[in-house]
């Protein structure tokens, strides 16, 4: 996975969600996108057909993926390890194209 997409799971996972979701609605993933300085939701999940899992809604199975490869099944845990990865890390830049 690309630096950006990792970073939108961070950003999703910051959010407190059950860790098992991989489905999840186009205006949830542009309100994440939205409050982290993006103007739309991911195009590498919205534009890839073969995600959607009915109308509105994607399949992100890499959100539960991340969270147990990271070890943030806990949801303790995983608020505390996400404001760490989020505030040691530089901000992603917005492009526009």
């Amino acid at each position: 996975m690309k630096k950006t997409q990792i970073k939108f799971l961070e950003w999703m996972a910051a959010e407190g969600l059950d860790p098992t979701a991989t489905v999840f609605t186009r205006s949830f993933l542009r309100s994440i996108a939205v409050k982290n300085g993006m103007a739309w939701a991911p195009a590498w999940i919205v534009k890839d057909k073969s995600r959607i899992d009915s109308r509105g809604s994607y399949r992100v199975p890499e959100f539960s993926e991340f969270i147990m490869q990271k070890g943030l099944a806990n949801q303790a845990e995983r608020m505390e390890r996400i404001s760490v990865i989020t505030t040691t890390e530089p901000a992603i830049e917005t492009v526009s194209v």
